[in-house]
């Protein structure tokens, strides 16, 4: 008798444990952004990858003008190339942990060539140039629904967000980063 006591207890057991639901899928949304130089509005590139395929990954943004104007309205300005990489993503009680790689390179001339995308954009000579370059490197936790901002030369923001997400794919937390 002992022994089908045991037996089924341990089936108890197996089937408590099927039914704790996985944890909820995880999306990270990223956003890469600037003043649009001839409007003036708030322009760039938000995307949103899942957790699972978002280690190792290389995110390049696509080449765009920046401006800045000094009070007499003289305006210098310079072309953006920005890429991002995320090393080690782990999820963690309540949010993310990720180690973020962003370079940001503003300047007169700059051109891509690869698979994702191939141009060249440069400001006349003529025309005052802007120059910056940043490497942002360091660990980000990211609590769900919390968003990191990240300041950078001549009004350029970069913004991480994680969300949860249902079974249907719509999110369990908001992340009020804008689209463009």
């Amino acid at each position: 008798m002992q022994r089908s006591q045991l037996l089924l207890a341990g089936m108890v057991l197996l089937g408590g444990c099927a039914s704790v639901p996985p944890p909820a899928p995880v999306s990270l949304i990223n956003s890469l952004s600037f003043d649009n130089p001839m409007t003036g509005m708030r322009d760039g590139l938000r995307s949103a990858w899942p957790l699972a395929r978002l280690s190792q990954t290389r995110e390049t943004f696509p080449l765009a003008q920046v401006r800045q104007c000094d009070p007499t309205g003289v305006c210098s300005w310079g072309v953006l190339s920005a890429q991002r990489q995320f090393g080690s993503v782990r999820r963690i009680a309540g949010g993310v942990a990720l180690m973020l790689d962003l370079n940001v390179d503003v300047d007169r001339s700059q051109q891509r060539s690869g698979p994702e995308q191939y141009g060249a954009m440069t400001i006349p000579s003529d025309v005052g140039a802007l120059h910056a370059t940043r490497r942002v490197r360091r660990e980000v936790v990211l609590p769900f629904g919390t968003i990191e901002r990240i300041d950078l030369d001549y009004g350029i923001r970069f913004e991480l967000c994680a969300m949860r997400l249902d079974d249907a794919g719509q999110p369990i937390d908001a992340c009020a980063i804008p689209y463009f």
